[in-house]
């Protein structure tokens, strides 16, 4: 049986309580995404205010059985290529090919070939540009 959409009050109307918000959408397992979309209504009406300690718990409990949900229909992206990665990770941040291979100590070329996928990045590549950028090593090998 599919979960009716919850008609939400604003936040400022919304129940301090963990029954009363029960009350107004009953938390259960997610079967299809007719249930996902409500859930993920209220997680995105609730999410970012100052919660009472009752409605942060609600909180929570939806947004596990909404990520349970997803997890359990929904595949996983594909990590991308370390190279890739690199490439768009270096472009958030505005930082060029050449300036972060004077960051870690290598030349423009090999900067150039590591981001193009010419060549695989070595142990010191990873190290330098994790320490360097706050990235984690993993999304470089």
């Amino acid at each position: 049986m599919n979960a009716t959409k919850p008609i939400l009050p604003s936040f400022s109307k919304l129940p301090k309580t963990y029954e009363a918000l029960c009350r107004l959408h009953m938390p259960r397992t997610l079967r299809d995404t007719i249930d996902l979309d409500a859930v993920t209504e209220i997680i995105d009406l609730m999410a970012g205010h100052s919660l009472s300690a009752d409605q942060a718990d609600y909180l929570e409990t939806l947004a596990e059985l909404a990520g349970a949900y997803e997890s359990a229909n929904y595949a996983a992206p594909s990590p991308l290529p370390p190279h890739e990665f690199l490439t768009a990770h270096l472009e958030n941040i505005g930082m060029t090919a050449t300036e972060w291979g004077k960051l870690i100590g290598i030349d423009r070329s090999t900067a150039s070939r590591l981001l193009r996928g010419e060549r695989k990045f070595n142990t010191t590549h990873v190290r330098k540009t994790a320490a360097a950028l706050g990235i984690e090593p993993s999304h470089l090998i």
